[in-house]
């Protein structure tokens, strides 16, 4: 009885990493004027194997990725709904365990766009009209 206790004692501080295997995606997808757009599509590639996953925005604009690869890179495709090619696209690596905010403006920020939209550029690429 001692042992299996002793054992388990000892598996404990490997269950706490248990969970945190796999990431997680998440994100709105809004027009330039700060309205969701449902159906609009958020593609998720695992550059590494080439693995891609599709997310389509909810009513509120919301879309959820759950349970990603770790260890890699990932391309996070945006589209318009209905579009063929992607209007925005960003690439980077992943953290262990992290949940990763990825919000997609499909359209321009200008001056008549909401305010809170301009909190969201400081992730675009220098020169690029759209937001991700």
């Amino acid at each position: 009885m001692k042992a299996l206790f002793l054992s388990l004692l000892l598996l404990l501080p490997f269950a706490s990493h248990a969970g945190e295997l796999s990431s997680d995606f998440r994100g709105r997808i809004v027009d330039a004027a700060g309205h969701p757009l449902p159906g609009a599509v958020m593609l998720i590639e695992h550059v590494e194997t080439g693995r891609i996953t599709r997310h389509v925005a909810n009513a509120k604009g919301r879309w959820h990725a759950l349970g990603k690869r770790s260890d890699g890179t990932y391309r996070v495709s945006c589209f318009a709904p209905n579009a063929q090619m992607p209007a925005v696209r960003f690439q980077g690596r992943v953290a262990l365990g992290q949940v990763h905010v990825r919000n997609c403006v499909l359209g321009e920020v200008d001056d008549r766009s909401p305010a809170w939209l301009s909190s969201w550029q400081w992730r675009q690429s220098p020169g690029d009209r759209f937001v991700i």
